[in-house]
């Protein structure tokens, strides 16, 4: 009996053994699989999320640039076009001796007072699928003119705002100057 009892625990043994091989503790389970692959997939959308707002704002910045651009060139034109001398009159039709285009409706510059408003100015079209971002560009341009002992400084200013639409939202760029008389 005791050769019996000694074939008993060599068998009790080896099944033992064979449940806790190497084979079976180094594997994953389907659970640990599923875990890492749902890890990984937070991962990527993370990723490919914070690119995509990456992407945007980078959209955001391109259009804010277009309109600061036109704001500053139409700034540009106000302080460049002469002769600007609001106290004189011209000879021929005694109006302001202040430039204004008179060869295009509208003009492409006009520096009289009141609200000039150009409307579907392309702000950005994009070179990859050639969107256009469309806006409204509105001068006001005011007297502004002080005295100082007695005698008048003609100074104009010019509010120049540009408006545009992106992705469903307003977007509004301004910016001003003063410009006194070249004489």
């Amino acid at each position: 009996m005791a050769g019996n009892g000694m074939t008993l625990a060599l068998i009790i043994t080896v099944i033992l053994q064979n449940r806790h091989s190497a084979t079976k503790v180094t594997a994953f389970t389907f659970v640990e699989a599923l875990v890492a692959i749902s890890l990984i997939s937070v991962g990527v959308a993370t990723s490919l999320t914070a690119l995509l707002k990456v992407n945007s704002i980078a959209c955001m910045a391109r259009n804010a640039t277009g309109a600061q651009t036109f704001a500053q060139n139409e700034i540009d034109k106000f302080l460049s076009y002469s002769p600007f001398n609001p106290q004189k009159t011209n000879p021929t039709d005694g109006t302001p001796q202040i430039p204004k285009d008179p060869n295009n409706s509208p003009p492409t510059y006009d520096l009289t007072l009141g609200t000039h408003t150009y409307t579907n100015v392309p702000i950005y079209k994009d070179p990859d699928n050639g969107v256009v971002v469309i806006g409204t560009i509105t001068t006001v341009i005011s007297d502004v003119s002080q005295s100082y002992n007695g005698n008048t400084i003609p100074t104009y200013q010019a509010v120049v705002t540009v408006t545009y639409n992106y992705l469903n939202r307003t977007y509004t760029t301004t910016a001003s100057t003063l410009r006194v008389s070249d004489i």
